[in-house]
């Protein structure tokens, strides 16, 4: 303040950047650089080290201090007085400042790293702890599981067979539990018929976000009458989640087997459905037990009267992973500088499983998933529709991409895929047509990549009531 740029040392405009305060105006802080620019701050800036101030300028720093305390500044910086023949002691001064918060810092950092090893520390420990409990449960054949739940089957004069009613996917049951600790279900039959060639099919999936947690593939052979224990291969950990029972049977069109029911169930949603429409078939929920135990926890050999199978075939192959409802939700327009409509452009559609991308009459609209394909990816796919027959053909394309650029060049085919990346290439949709589009990966990385889905006219013009979607988005990861 007070002070020409000219005599502030050479060096310690090196060293730090210097700016000039000229005021404050409609809240909004005026500054000028050292050629005598002056420009507007509206935010203070992140370290504010010093304030040098002509003494005949004393009191003026007061509007600064108050303008970096409206801000959420609570530690003022030092203010230094700048005398002539007196540079040097002034500039050692703000080194000295300088000096003081790199050590800060530096010591921070320290304790930051100290305490973070001893947390590895313990959480090192805790997991050995953790392994030796399941080496002993497993070796003394300990029971890890308790009955949480228990719906036992009633008699019923109609004998509904919930089977036979309900469409080729078979029904399907909400727990009434949540998934952590969750272990073991098991399932009543009232009556079986022993058919070699007729499976049992069973799947656990998660209702948030559609993830199958354990399938289970049993010959109606290895059932017996009565209770039927479904057993997972771990007991499931992690974040609650709701859990839906899936059941259907394959190789069987006669003579269904009689799963028992619990009593009436007033809630809709425990009431047990067809897996095809999600409708309920009577106004019972499926007999069933549920066991939980610790988390994380392997089952004894003979706690698996069942076995689960998913996890098994997971180690190792290719899996189909559909993209969680939730995270459509984050899709937004990437492209905001160039296009803009009266309504949104990107429009996530969860319900349907799918995302709106409206094209421009000339140009690309581009929408983006942040960080929503994860490493090891081989694919992602695509369903690309046009939701009204009033609609001129619609281009639909994707990619996979660090940023924007990386993004725009795939789109506007001036590279090839570099390594993580992938390019569906551009497909022509007329309304009732439902292409699938396919990215490959052209070599895997370690990091989360974005996704990008873009979409333009065929014949630049006439943009209306083209009501684009990507619909059922799929990653296949390996392994």
């Amino acid at each position: 303040m007070g002070i020409d740029h000219d005599e502030l040392p050479q060096g310690l405009s090196n060293a730090v950047k210097i700016l000039g305060f000229d005021g404050v105006k409609d809240d909004a802080a005026m500054l000028s650089d050292a050629s005598g620019q002056k420009f507007e701050v509206h935010e203070a800036p992140l370290c504010t080290l010093a304030i040098l101030i002509n003494p005949a300028h004393r009191g003026r720093e007061k509007r600064l201090l108050d303008w970096l305390r409206d801000r959420g500044i609570a530690d003022h910086p030092a203010i230094f007085e700048w005398h002539s023949g007196r540079e040097i002691e002034t500039t050692g001064l703000i080194i000295q400042k300088l000096s003081g918060l790199l050590v800060s810092d530096a010591k921070r950092i320290a304790q930051s790293n100290r305490e973070l090893l001893a947390l590895r520390t313990l959480n090192d420990n805790l997991q050995n702890r953790f392994a030796t409990i399941e080496s002993f449960v497993d070796r003394q054949g300990l029971q890890p599981f308790d009955l949480v739940f228990s719906n036992e089957p009633v008699s019923s004069s109609s004998r509904s067979n919930v089977l036979a009613d309900a469409s080729f996917e078979g029904v399907s049951q909400i727990l009434p539990v949540a998934s952590a600790g969750v272990s073991a279900i098991a399932i009543h039959f009232e009556r079986l018929a022993r058919r070699d060639d007729a499976t049992l099919h069973a799947e656990l999936v998660t209702l948030e976000d559609r993830q199958v947690v354990e399938s289970w593939v049993v010959p109606l052979s290895k059932l017996g009458q009565g209770w039927n224990y479904l057993g997972l291969s771990r007991t499931l950990a992690g974040l609650r989640r709701t859990l839906n029972l899936q059941l259907h049977i394959e190789g069987m069109d006669d003579e269904m087997p009689l799963l028992s029911l619990g009593g009436l169930q007033p809630l809709e949603m425990f009431q047990v459905r067809d897996s095809a429409n999600d409708t309920p078939l009577l106004k019972n929920s499926l007999a069933m037990q549920i066991w939980c135990g610790m988390p994380g926890v392997l089952l004894p050999s003979w706690a698996n009267y069942l076995p689960a199978q998913s996890r098994q075939a997971s180690d190792g192959g290719f899996r189909e992973m559909p993209i969680a409802p939730g995270i459509l939700d984050l899709a937004a327009l990437a492209n905001t500088e160039e296009i803009s409509f009266e309504f949104a452009a990107i429009l996530p559609l969860p319900e349907e499983k799918a995302i709106g991308c409206h094209p421009p009459a000339t140009g690309i609209t581009i929408g983006r998933l942040p960080a929503a394909c994860p490493p090891r990816i081989l694919r992602i796919s695509s369903t690309a529709v046009i939701d009204n027959d009033a609609s001129q053909d619609v281009d639909f394309a994707l990619a996979i991409a660090g940023d924007l650029d990386s993004a725009r060049q795939l789109f506007e085919e001036a590279r090839v895929a570099g390594a993580g990346e992938a390019f569906s290439g551009w497909s022509s949709v007329a309304h009732g047509e439902e292409p699938r589009l396919n990215a490959f990966i052209t070599e895997q990385v370690g990091v989360w990549q974005n996704i990008y889905f873009a979409t333009r006219m065929k014949t630049p013009g006439d943009n209306s009531f083209a009501w684009a979607k990507f619909r059922d988005i799929s990653l296949m990861v390996n392994g």
